[in-house]
């Protein structure tokens, strides 16, 4: 079987592929290794890809291998968020390949093993936020739908499908790789075959519920860090243990037993009937307030655990972009054969089958031998005029259309109904690296936006953030390696000394037992200062995570009392503006006695600074009720209120404009007190009208 850890290539550094230059092996997969690699244009380096360079026992098999093609063509229509994308398919001399968007990181395989191998935990929050991303995945996978009404499934879910970014995205890969054909090819690994669903084990072609268990049988692994042998997942459940458990409890929790037990039930009636019904299911949990689900967090998970990587991964990206291809943008010579199809991303409908026809006959007449003089002519895909409706193709029914795709039907009557902590820094990181990469992979040169060079202060100061953190992180990754050092040797002299006061030769195998003691006493307890180290950052971070709230609340409160006051300020304007128009042209006529005086009515609203206002006066007021909770956190401070006093001295509406104590209840206490004063109305001229006012609102701890 394939290994499941990456491995580094054993070819030379770079190899020609056609129109690609094979860069590095960056995992090997069970329908063929990965590779990073350059496409390259007429002037050299185009853009990185990955490709997926299918196995020999896949490209030798020309009718399994047409037939994988033809499901990659379909599966490259998917375009979401969640899908790593298929960017075209081509043939290289023999061998079929896959050309995907290149993304850093890893697959949640990778992922799993290395945790395993380093005892490093994978919280429950980042497993559930990854099982959520896949879900939506596959939820929107699985409403595509052909004339027919044959639905899209995966078919072959497992966490080599699942791609981890470093920057804390999540995305699924392997859509067109339906087992059925493989396993009768026998190409297909036994790791990638245990996560099917048992009625696809048993022969069965699948449907969405398939998923739904593979998704489940996913996520009991990362959970209970126990791989899917065995038929009875379910019953598995209830006597499983989290492997990262946060408290003294670690059984599972009994919303996430229950999600588990739904989704790995062995019939599939009993199973969720859509992937939306699961994916609300985990997401009403992850958002219940017991985790603290944020792509940061998962993206600092993975810096810690590939730290080294994710460096040695930037010099060789860095180096690739930077060399210079032209030895490798010679002519292809005639023994390619090769062809390559770019696979558009803007279209969404399914893709006739019938149009590989056209490329399988060009592959055809490319292998033949040539005229004289003349190369081969490279093979390009039909032109998009070329695609005839699905409806209205001659010879070709819906259902034979469906037929040649990774579509799967569903039987009648059945049902279709986020361990570490992250830094808020790390989301400049993420959009930062989603604007870079947007921009690598434009294809309009003409239109091709010029270069952000500055950072905004807020952006280089969230950098400055993250190297100050892996600064201390390494630190204390020395202060770790020095104190067992250190240990060792201060160990080492006591034996010394000690069997020298004896007259006796000192004993090897108690030294070394004596140093490996104090090395892991001194390594438990440097991995102490660092659990806690973090969890001061963790603090940190939702402290300042609080406060950056706060400020926009306050902010949106104060932008709403502006716009109201703008409001009802050119309310009167156009009042008055009306009473000016139909004011009689002549004074002959006795005017209506006056009911206010220098022409303001009463209740008029009006600036408090404007000339001739008098402020309210509070008449009746009683101190603010000291919450309890800002008593025990010994929290104070002021609280600054826009109030709306009426022209009866009542509080009609009460705005913060900056608040105190985070979320210790001053800000709602200081407007609970406020709304109760009673105030004798401000006066324009002497008429009482309406005014928005400051008030301070003070809390004092008891002396």
């Amino acid at each position: 079987s394939a290994p499941l850890w990456p491995t580094k290539s054993t070819m030379p550094r770079k190899e020609k592929f056609g129109k690609l230059v094979l860069l590095e092996e960056t995992e090997a997969t069970g329908v063929g290794p990965e590779y990073r690699a350059a496409k390259l244009g007429t002037s050299g380096l185009e853009k990185i890809v990955t490709i997926v360079r299918l196995k020999p026992a896949i490209s030798g098999n020309e009718e399994l291998a047409r037939t994988l093609m033809d499901q990659a063509k379909v599966a490259a229509q998917l375009q979401n968020p969640n899908v790593l994308k298929i960017l075209g398919i081509g043939k290289v001399d023999q061998t079929y390949y896959i050309s995907l968007e290149h993304v850093e990181g890893k697959s949640l395989r990778a992922i799993l093993d290395r945790c395993r191998q380093e005892s490093f935990p994978f919280s429950v929050e980042h497993a559930l936020l990854i099982a959520s991303k896949v879900a939506s995945a596959l939820e929107y996978a699985h409403g595509r739908r052909n004339d027919a009404g044959a639905r899209y499934i995966h078919g072959l879910l497992s966490p080599a499908c699942v791609l981890v970014s470093y920057e804390g995205e999540v995305r699924v890969k392997g859509f067109g790789q339906w087992p059925g054909r493989l396993r009768e090819a026998g190409v297909l690994p036994e790791e990638d075959l245990r996560y099917l669903a048992p009625e696809q084990a048993a022969g069965g072609t699948g449907d969405p519920r398939s998923d739904v268990y593979a998704l489940g049988a996913m996520l009991f692994e990362i959970l209970a860090g126990q791989g899917p042998d065995g038929a009875d997942l379910a019953g598995r459940v209830a006597g499983a243990r989290l492997v990262s458990s946060t408290g003294d409890d670690d059984s599972f929790p009994k919303p996430l037993a229950e999600i588990l037990l739904k989704s790995l039930a062995r019939d599939p009636g009993s199973r969720y009937g859509e992937m939306q019904e699961m994916r609300k299911a985990l997401d009403t949990l992850l958002f219940s307030g017991d985790f603290t689900p944020t792509t940061f967090n998962l993206a600092f998970f993975m810096h810690s655990l590939y730290r080294e990587d994710i460096e040695r991964e930037a010099r060789a990206l860095k180096e690739d972009k930077e060399a210079s291809y032209l030895e490798y943008l010679q002519p292809e010579s005639a023994r390619s054969g090769a062809f390559a199809m770019s696979v558009p991303s803007t279209k969404t409908e399914p893709v006739d089958p019938r149009l590989m026809a056209a490329v399988r006959a060009a592959d055809a007449a490319a292998v033949a031998a040539p005229p004289a003089g003349r190369e081969p002519a490279p093979h390009a895909s039909p032109p998009p005029s070329a695609h005839p409706p699905h409806e209205s193709s001659p010879g070709l029914s819906a259902k034979e259309a469906a037929a040649s795709f990774t579509f799967h039907k569903e039987e009648p009557g059945k049902s279709k109904t986020p361990l570490f902590i992250g830094l808020g820094a790390l989301a400049v990181l993420a959009v930062a690296g989603t604007y870079y990469l947007l921009g690598r992979t434009a294809s309009a040169p003409a239109a091709v936006s010029p270069p952000i060079t500055t950072l905004s202060p807020a952006a280089a100061a969230a950098l400055d953030r993250v190297k100050e953190l892996e600064e201390k992180l390494a630190a204390l990754e020395r202060e770790k390696a020095e104190a067992e050092g250190k240990a060792a040797e201060d160990a080492k002299k006591k034996i010394e000394s000690q069997a020298a006061a004896r007259g006796q030769q000192v004993d090897p195998a108690a030294l070394q037992r004596a140093q490996e003691d104090a090395r892991r006493k001194a390594k438990e307890e440097q991995e102490r200062r660092q659990q806690e180290e973090l969890r001061r950052i963790a603090e940190q971070k939702k402290a300042e995570e609080d406060r950056l709230a706060e400020e926009r609340r306050r902010a949106d409160e104060a932008a709403k009392a502006a716009e109201a006051l703008r409001t009802e300020q050119a309310r009167l304007e156009a009042v008055r503006a009306a009473q000016a128009a139909a004011a009689p042209p002549t004074t002959t006529q006795e005017p209506a006695p006056p009911t206010t005086l220098a022409g303001i009515k009463a209740g008029t609203l009006v600036n408090l600074n404007d000339p001739g206002v008098t402020p309210p006066i509070v008449q009746r007021a009683s101190p603010p009720l000291y919450p309890p909770i800002a008593l025990r956190q010994r929290v104070d401070g002021t609280v600054e209120l826009n109030v709306f006093v009426d022209e009866k001295g009542a509080v009609l509406d009460v705005l913060v404009v900056q608040g105190a104590g985070g979320r210790a209840g001053l800000n709602e206490a200081a407007i609970e007190s406020v709304k109760k004063r009673r105030y004798r109305p401000a006066t324009k001229d002497g008429v009482p009208v309406k005014v928005w006012m400051s008030v301070r609102v003070r809390f004092e701890l008891p002396k």
